[in-house]
């Protein structure tokens, strides 16, 4: 058995995933870097051996029951445990809910679910045996609270809350943590992929207020080991969850106006490129 704690790091070729390994390997982990982008995955693994760990590489599509198992069982042959296991890839989609198609929908949550769901369901059972553990599912300040042109992936991450609040307790007895992490807005690609793929944001200019996905990283390694059932990132997404729960009209309000000036840029995209 490996002396190192091992961690496993889905969604690891950039953005959130690759900043939680690189802060997992600062802490001495060996970690096991799951995605689908090999190249991307090799970076990672150099700089998280710089960075004072060790790293494997292991080319993964979380949509793939087979795949995420496969996953799980190469951490406990190569290292005979598994310490630390980080749900965190996901896909985005930027539509209405009236415009989402089945394909789109089914396609995020085998991405965003049901990736979160096989890795607990592959990985418990051995913390559970070691008696020691901590799982974090990384969900979405919006997987609190839904908001307008982004109902699929406000599922999918409303899913995986709750499942991880089902799971944190079913782990007690066995000393496992469990623990629910919601960022809000993030500095990463992942936004600006969801909007230019599902809309004519030919401008599109992600917000500058952005949490960098080393502050999420950062929380992460260090709320290891601890009993935390949730963590919520930025005053802003606290303050929607907060309102969303004590007076949800005026969350309503406040999207809405979100909503309508969406939609006039949309209406002045269409307008300007014409019939």
């Amino acid at each position: 058995m490996s002396e190192r704690r091992v961690a496993i790091v889905t969604g690891a070729s950039s953005g959130i995933g690759a900043e939680t390994a690189l802060a997992l390997a600062r802490r001495g982990y060996t970690v096991l870097l799951a995605a689908r982008r090999r190249d991307r995955l090799e970076q990672v693994a150099r700089e998280c051996l710089s960075a004072g760990g060790q790293a494997r590489v292991a080319v993964t599509d979380v949509s793939v029951q087979q795949q995420v198992d496969a996953l799980v069982a190469r951490a406990v042959e190569e290292f005979g445990r598994v310490d630390v296991m980080v749900n965190n890839a996901g896909a985005g989609l930027f539509a209405r809910v009236h415009e989402t198609t089945d394909e789109q929908m089914r396609a995020l949550f085998d991405v965003n679910f049901y990736g979160v769901f096989y890795g607990c369901r592959a990985v418990a059972p051995i913390m559970m045996r070691q008696r020691r553990g901590h799982i974090f599912n990384v969900s979405s300040v919006i997987g609190k609270r839904g908001v307008p042109f982004h109902g699929a992936y406000c599922a999918t991450k409303f899913a995986i809350c709750g499942l991880t609040d089902s799971l944190r307790v079913e782990m007690k007895p066995y000393n496992v943590r469990v623990t629910c992490v919601c960022p809000a807005l993030t500095a990463t690609e992942f936004r600006v992929q969801a909007y230019r793929a599902y809309v004519s944001f030919s401008t599109y200019k992600a917000p500058e207020k952005r949490t960098p996905p080393a502050v999420i990283a950062r929380k992460i390694a260090a709320t290891v080991g601890r009993s935390v059932p949730e963590i919520v990132f930025s005053p802003g997404g606290k303050f929607l969850c907060l309102l969303s729960a004590l007076w949800p009209r005026a969350a309503d309000a406040l999207l809405k106006l979100h909503h309508d000036r969406v939609m006039k840029r949309l209406l002045q995209e269409r307008t300007a490129a014409g019939p």
